[in-house]
């Protein structure tokens, strides 16, 4: 399976505890494609910030379930997607600009 690198990563979380990580261990967290292998996520943010010339050293992931919701005015339940994040730690004195 063969995916661009924008079609790999969805989108960086940012959340207070992600803040903690890339401040204490140079951590980043992504949302990304669930079918997408940890080698994939890597060669994907090596080319997303090439221009900062960031080397990823490791790729952590986790595969989040999605919640079980109830639909509004109705006893029916649905549950929202499932997907994957992955925490993403680059060598010491690189940094991605997020924001």
């Amino acid at each position: 399976m063969m995916l661009e690198y924008h079609k790999i990563i969805d989108r960086p979380i940012v959340t207070e505890e992600s803040q903690i990580l890339r401040e204490k261990g140079n951590q980043y967290v992504f949302r990304v494609n669930p079918r997408a292998n940890k080698r994939q996520i890597k060669d994907a943010i090596e080319e997303m910030f090439r221009k900062e010339e960031v080397k990823v050293v490791a790729v952590n992931t986790m595969n989040c379930r999605g919640k079980l919701r109830r639909q509004m005015g109705t006893r029916s339940t649905g549950r929202r997607a499932h997907w994957k994040k992955a925490i993403i730690t680059l060598r010491a004195g690189d940094a991605i600009e997020l924001i």
